[in-house]
């Protein structure tokens, strides 16, 4: 074979955001802007890229050499924009501490390109990730569209906290805990300049593994009268559906929003507060930029003293897994089939399932092979898949069934369109929202029977112990 054979071009997704000290000069955001679109261009990047005064966040495909071309061309960009208002007397690059990029393999089981974004999307916005919905006072020109989003929004919440009363209901009347749920979910705890608390403490996958284990092992030997941690996924229903962290003897609190905005209405919950407050929480998301902001809000929210939060003790400690899911799984996942469960080189991964993300993948093809049980003289058993069937309760963990999610044949609800998993064999049975109707086959449900527009009411909080 001759030398001069080019090797074959390997594309990536590069998935990144920043958060600079002093975040980014307002008069330098359309130049910044600008840069993108000139850069990503010329390098034949597509994706979607978020600039505002907090930082940026994005997500891009293309070739690993241009887009590490492209992280060096950003670094030297933030450096100028920033480099006067920030501090730093070492001779070091500072944007290694405050710009978290991560590179993200292909799936293999579908085709390249249907797996790369085909056009190039550069906003300049209000935040970074948002948090908080907008007031009708910062809206601009969409204001109307939210405004009308909004009211058909608190409409359904409305609906569906009236029915959870109504099925509270009984004898003796309405039942305290319901109750109490539904008066305290009923507002967004008003917080204002909750972005200046402290962040959560970043904690490598490292230091977040040995914390952890350490934890579950104390909590198996019984040294602890209730648990000293909680684990807090800050991401979506349909994505923890796939995966999310289970750590033995240690209990982890799921929001089970449709939508990172919901979040704070989550939290704001008895079952959140009662979960959260005197612990250690230990929260995680995606790549780690929807926790520096959930981070935040949980502190303030914390010290606020009002809402479910009134009289709870604040959390202990709030840490967030640095690089988010994405960067653990690089140490302690795997993109091959699971390891067999005799194999002493296996590494306590706490993962289990596939990582949901938002891109032309729709799931990250390195896998958590997570542990069931913390023994040091046992090699535990392991789970790799944790998404079941809403028909039959088979395991299944394919919202596309098999197809590209770029062919649009994901599986929703026919009511509120929200993301379900059916199976291969119920998947023929059902319709799912957008295709037509057919004889003898039923409308695809996110409640099963019926739709219960999952994600949408803050009662769906619950702690679930693994």
């Amino acid at each position: 074979m001759s030398t001069t054979e080019e090797i074959p071009t390997k594309h990536m997704i590069a998935l990144y955001y920043c958060y600079p000290p002093a975040g980014l000069p307002k008069d330098q955001l359309e130049p910044h802007k600008l840069f993108h679109q000139e850069t990503c261009t010329n390098l034949n990047l597509g994706g979607r890229i978020r600039v505002s005064e907090e930082g940026i966040n994005g997500v891009l495909s293309g070739t690993e050499n241009a887009l590490r071309e492209y992280e060096a061309s950003l670094r030297k960009e933030l450096l100028q924009l920033v480099v006067a208002v920030i501090d730093n007397d070492h001779d070091d690059d500072p944007t290694t501490e405050w710009l978290d990029i991560k590179y993200c393999h292909l799936r293999n089981d579908i085709p390249t390109e249907q797996q790369l974004f085909d056009s190039l999307q550069v906003k300049i916005t209000r935040e970074v990730v948002s948090l908080i919905e907008p007031t009708p006072q910062n809206q601009g020109k969409n204001k109307g569209k939210r405004c009308r989003q909004r009211r058909k929004q608190k409409r359904k919440e409305k609906q569906m906290q009236e029915k959870l009363a109504e099925a509270s209901v009984g004898e003796d009347g309405p039942s305290n805990n319901v109750t109490a749920k539904l008066a305290a979910a009923k507002e967004v705890v008003n917080i204002e300049d909750w972005k200046n608390n402290t962040p959560a403490q970043h904690l490598s996958p490292e230091e977040w593994n040995n914390k952890l284990l350490e934890l579950a092992q104390q909590e198996e030997e019984g040294s602890f009268e209730e648990s000293e941690a909680v684990l807090l996924d800050t991401r979506n229903i349909y994505e923890t559906r796939v995966g999310h962290f289970a750590v033995p003897q240690l209990p982890t609190l799921f929001p089970n929003t449709r939508k990172f905005s919901s979040l704070p209405l989550a939290l704001n919950t008895e079952e959140a507060a009662e979960a959260l407050a005197g612990k250690q929480v230990f929260m995680y998301c995606t790549g780690g930029v929807r926790c520096e902001r959930a981070g935040t809000y949980l502190r303030a929210l914390s010290d606020s003293n009002s809402g479910a939060w009134q009289g709870k003790e604040k959390p202990k400690a709030i840490f967030q897994l640095k690089g988010g899911i994405q960067k653990y799984l690089e140490t302690y996942g795997e993109q091959v089939e699971p390891k067999s469960d005799d194999d002493a080189d296996a590494k306590p991964c706490l993962y289990r399932g596939k990582n949901f993300v938002f891109d032309q993948r729709r799931t990250d093809p390195v896998i958590g092979n997570g542990i069931t049980s913390k023994t040091a003289s046992d090699r535990p058993e392991r789970v790799s898949s944790v998404g079941q069937c809403i028909i039959c309760s088979k395991i299944h963990d394919d919202y596309d069934n098999g197809f590209s999610p770029c062919d649009e044949k994901e599986a929703r609800c026919c009511r509120c369109r929200v993301l379900v998993l059916v199976c291969n064999d119920c998947r023929p049975n059902v319709r799912s929202c957008g295709e037509p109707e057919t004889d003898n086959v039923t409308d695809l449900l996110c409640g099963r029977t019926t739709c219960i527009d999952e994600g949408n009411i803050a009662e769906n909080v619950e702690t679930v112990r693994f």
